[in-house]
């Protein structure tokens, strides 16, 4: 022991609480009776009266907190009984106190009604709220507490609590929290964990959840995949095709997953018209007259939604082309027989027909075409293309650049073209004649109500000719296809817009169909069934010849056909007024010329000397304009030849340079490039520059690029978008890979 400490004087132990003082030092402060040995909660685990109570307390408030509205009601009716006996005791006026009850019915009434819009629930709930003032003047005046009213309290009490709590809204109410659970369940083990169930919807092909996914660790876009709809589908025990994910149009934090329970795809697709349904087609087949600016045509519908397929081809806006591709068999001719069963009832409107391999559209709908060209009739449909091309010129100069709005007496004309190939294709014989007549339509004949429908097996140019269905059809039609490659050749941004894959799309459905419009909105679904030919057939002969009639002024200028009668008998059809039988006197037009014959030559057609020197005029005259023109080559280039050598020019990329230096690039395209490439030097030009330079496409001049590299005329260095080109004598110390640019 220390000698301090033997003799009582050494220093007490360090307290390790804290500093010697309360209150001082860094440590914590000591308390008085820390040192006292009681166990550890003894004071917590002490039960006391209070205590017990609070415990009770609480466990009761989370007990109503599970269902505030059946448990709440019923603790508050249990309250209300001692209460009356207070009112008894305290001795208020008792009319008073259930005057009350009128102005709180109303409250409650008014308050859950506009709320819910349910009757039983709010007659429940304002009786039960209209009841307690009614129930406290009566205690206040008779008492409470005895036997007579403790029953008829009891038995209104538990009446009131059982019309409130299976009232409708109720129901519904409990049923959303079990359903709550069960998606708390199924998000769980489908990797959702944190969304919240937020909305379901009945829809025609079964429940549409809508789940709020903003708590989650991935966004909505991210879930849309086919992960989830496949572990959704395990999860319910469904086909993977029966659970569809997808994120809500309106809102980005929210997905709509639709269970497919319902297939509407099993009723039999619409035909109104064959079969006197409802709508606007009666029994016999005629069709109620109305005007194409009315609606838009019904052609189909949408089993999904149960929407209408509509399809525009006038409004506001003028006419709108449609451009249509469907290999063989998809059902081409039945879907022109749907869009010409709805056109034909309209009064402002002429349909021409052009068929030239199979003649389907002429023969089913032979008396509801305005005219018509048919199998090997290719100068029946060249004339109709030129047709179709003099009322474009001259509605737009009478129009003065407006749109024209189609009348019975000034119509819209819908030529309907099937099998385009055999028109417009590279083996069509009128392909040169017939392109020039279908691009002019495309391009300038929405403003003029001139509507151009083409359908063809593929999308490509072999078969359209050109472009411009592509690029000028405001609609754009998809049926069943064998290869999902012709979806990119008619709507290339197919995939990006979430459009259905034709390929795959409803398998073992005939009649699907993809209408994609002028804004880029599109529907999916199927086209009216009328693929009985016979009964297509007789349904053209109930309706008739058509109630439009041609521009009375333009009836002139259409050109002949090749037989004189039927262009005479067409152009007194249209010189007949509606209601009169007797034709119009019209000067007879001059064949193969598309123009009003002259009012004449100024000489006098029985002076022979006269007619002599106007024919060597008209002689000297022709040879003059020939003069210019160069010498037809000794031997024809067949059109094997003009494609490939048109694909080596196109391919130049990839050609041998062996092949490249056999090709002659122009010389006005060798001389604008050489220039710009003289003027830069040692600085040298990328492609832009050049493309600018020359004034021509952008794979064009790559083209020439090769192809002069090829030649040795110019040097690439670098490659892509990076390349320059220079002349031989300016260009840079070049690697091997430095020199195979890409083009």
């Amino acid at each position: 022991m220390a000698r301090g400490n033997r003799f009582g004087i050494g220093r007490s132990p360090r307290r390790t609480g804290g500093s010697s003082r309360r209150g001082w030092g860094k440590g914590a402060p000591g308390r008085y009776g820390d040192g006292v040995p009681y166990p550890a909660g003894v004071y917590r685990d002490r039960l006391s009266a209070g205590r017990v109570l609070a415990a009770v307390v609480r466990g009761y408030g989370r007990w109503v907190a599970r269902a505030p509205e059946t448990r709440g009601l019923a603790s508050g009716l249990a309250a209300l009984y001692p209460a009356g006996e207070l009112m008894h005791a305290l001795g208020p006026e008792p009319l008073l106190v259930g005057a009350l009850a009128p102005p709180l019915a109303i409250s409650a009434w008014v308050g859950t009604y506009k709320a819910h819009r349910s009757v039983k629930y709010s007659a429940a709930l304002t009786a039960t709220v209209a009841a307690v003032p009614g129930w406290l003047a009566f205690a206040a005046g008779w008492g409470a507490f005895n036997l007579p009213t403790l029953v008829g309290y009891t038995s209104t009490a538990a009446l009131a609590w059982s019309a409130f709590t299976w009232s409708d809204v109720l129901r519904e109410r409990r049923a959303w929290q079990e359903q709550q659970l069960k998606w708390d369940t199924l998000a769980a083990t489908a990797g959702l964990e944190g969304s919240r169930l937020i909305g379901i919807e009945q829809t025609r092909l079964g429940p549409c959840f809508r789940i709020d996914v903003r708590r989650c660790d991935k966004t909505a876009s991210q879930l849309t995949s086919g992960v989830l709809a496949e572990r959704l589908a395990a999860e319910l025990g469904l086909a993977k095709d029966q659970v569809s994910v997808r994120e809500d149009a309106r809102h980005a934090g929210i997905l709509r997953i639709q269970i497919h329970t319902l297939d509407p795809w099993t009723q039999p697709a619409p035909a109104l018209a064959l079969t006197g349904a409802t709508g606007e087609s009666g029994s016999s087949g005629a069709l109620v007259r109305r005007s194409v600016l009315d609606r838009p045509l019904q052609v189909g519908d949408a089993p999904d939604t149960g929407q209408a397929m509509q399809l525009v081809l006038y409004n506001h806006e003028g006419g709108h082309h449609t451009f249509v591709v469907a290999p063989t068999g998809a059902g081409k001719t039945t879907f022109y027989n749907a869009v010409i069963d709805d056109l034909s009832g309209c009064t402002d409107v002429l349909i021409w027909g052009i068929d030239l391999f199979k003649g389907t559209i002429p023969a089913l709908w032979g008396p509801v075409l305005d005219a018509s060209a048919g199998i090997g009739e290719y100068d029946k449909a060249l004339a109709i293309l030129e047709w179709a091309y003099l009322l474009i010129k001259e509605r737009s100069r009478k129009n003065g650049g407006l749109d024209h709005v189609p009348t019975p007496t000034e119509p819209l004309i819908v030529i309907f073209v099937d099998e385009q190939d055999e028109l417009t294709g590279m083996h069509s014989p009128i392909a040169h004649k017939a392109r020039f007549f279908t691009d002019k339509i495309h391009t300038k004949g929405r403003s003029a109500a001139v509507v151009l429908l083409t359908a063809s097996q593929r999308g490509v140019i072999q078969h359209t000719g050109s472009k411009e269905a592509h690029f000028n059809a405001q609609n754009k039609i998809v049926l069943r296809i064998n290869r999902i490659t012709e979806m990119a050749n008619v709507v290339p941004e197919w995939e990006a817009a979430g459009m259905p894959n034709m390929v795959t799309y409803r398998q073992g459905t005939k009649g699907v169909i993809l209408i994609v419009d002028a804004a880029n909105q599109w529907r999916a679904g199927r086209f009216r069934n009328l693929s009985d030919f016979r009964a297509v057939k007789q349904l053209a002969a109930a309706r008739g010849g058509p109630a439009a009639t041609l521009d009375a002024d333009l009836v002139p200028l259409l050109v002949a056909q090749p037989k004189k009668d039927q262009q005479q008998a067409y152009a007194d059809r249209h010189a007949t007024d509606p209601g009169s039988t007797t034709p119009a006197s019209l000067p007879a037009p001059p064949a193969g010329t598309g123009h009003p014959a002259a009012e004449g030559w100024g000489v006098d057609p029985a002076d022979s000397g006269a007619v002599d020197r106007l024919a060597r005029h008209l002689v000297t005259e022709i040879e003059t304009n020939l003069a210019g023109m160069p010498d037809p080559p000794r031997h024809p280039t067949r059109i094997e030849d003009l494609l490939a050598a048109k694909q080596l020019v196109e391919h130049t990329d990839v050609n041998d340079p062996a092949v490249n230096r056999a090709i002659t690039v122009p010389e006005h395209i060798t001389r604008a490039i050489l220039r710009l490439l003289a003027q830069r030097g040692e600085a040298g030009a990328r492609r832009d520059e050049l493309v600018a330079a020359v004034g021509k496409s952008r794979s064009g001049v790559a083209n020439w690029l090769a192809i002069l590299r090829d030649h040795h005329v110019i040097v690439a260095a670098g490659a892509g978008k990076a390349a320059r080109y220079y002349l031989p004598e300016y260009a840079p110390a070049l690697d091997d890979d430095d020199s195979a640019g890409d083009y």
